[in-house]
């Protein structure tokens, strides 16, 4: 390479280790290199950078090696490259979400397993907190169809407190138990009560849950014709994620 070439090319390492927040020290050490391998390049000790030091170092700074070789962006290459530097990770799909369905605490037992989906999970909870539940009918078709999976981090874990139009994850509780359902909301915070909204266009799901302010955490009550039902806010929803439908010739 050409004294200009080599410029370019720690130009480009440079922008990337700022980018990433990355010491020279840190992105070598990450790359498998020796701690000083940039430095050296940066003050002349090697002769240009090798090839082989710019293969090690690409995927640590999440770009192609051609890219930082020679600046041309191949956005598939660039892709893979990104891809590749990241650690493997998925979310756990636990279960369904299902407005005006009520099951039995035992239905879950001949479920089969969900496929969990291969996202990276939220940095700003613990990987532990964080979960994945499928939708299930139209109660939320504005913004989540039947078989999108709604990512979700458990209230208690997050100190999670609703804020107006959240997302969140409700679950009913009644006969002590026995009963269970789980939905998705909108989160409305009145003066005397709080509503909790479907958010879809099927007429059979217009009508809010309505429970009185919790008189801590995130619990509630309600009485029907049917007797007690205790209403608690399981989680916050922060992403929705639709698989891809393929086209069938």
């Amino acid at each position: 390479m050409t004294d200009d070439a080599d410029h370019a090319v720690l130009a480009r390492i440079q922008s990337r280790l700022d980018a990433l927040g990355l010491s020279e020290r840190g992105a070598a050490e990450k790359s498998h290199l020796s701690a000083s391998a940039i430095r050296n390049i940066r003050e002349g000790k090697s002769l240009s950078p090798r090839l082989e030091t710019i293969r090690k170092l690409a995927p640590t700074l999440k770009v192609s090696p051609e890219w930082l070789a020679f600046g041309n962006e191949d956005p598939v290459e660039s892709a893979r490259a990104a891809t590749a530097a990241m650690p493997p990770a998925s979310l756990p799909v636990v279960g369904e979400v299902a407005a005006g369905r009520w099951l039995e605490a035992d239905d879950h037992v001949d479920v089969p397993p969900y496929d969990p989906v291969p996202v990276q999970p939220d940095a700003r909870w613990p990987i532990e907190a964080q979960y994945g539940l499928m939708v299930r009918g139209t109660s939320l078709n504005r913004v989540a169809l039947d078989g999108d999976i709604l990512a979700c981090v458990d209230a208690i874990a997050a100190r999670y407190r609703p804020r107006e139009d959240d997302l969140v994850i409700v679950e009913m509780l009644r006969n002590a138990g026995l009963l269970r359902q789980m939905t998705a909301k909108r989160y409305m915070k009145l003066s005397t009560h709080i509503e909790l909204w479907p958010d879809s266009d099927d007429p059979r799901w217009q009508s809010p849950i309505i429970i009185p302010h919790p008189e801590e955490g995130l619990s509630s009550t309600l009485e029907d014709e049917d007797g007690r039902i205790e209403v608690r806010i399981k989680a916050m929803v922060t992403w929705i994620h639709r698989p891809m439908q393929m086209r069938r010739r």
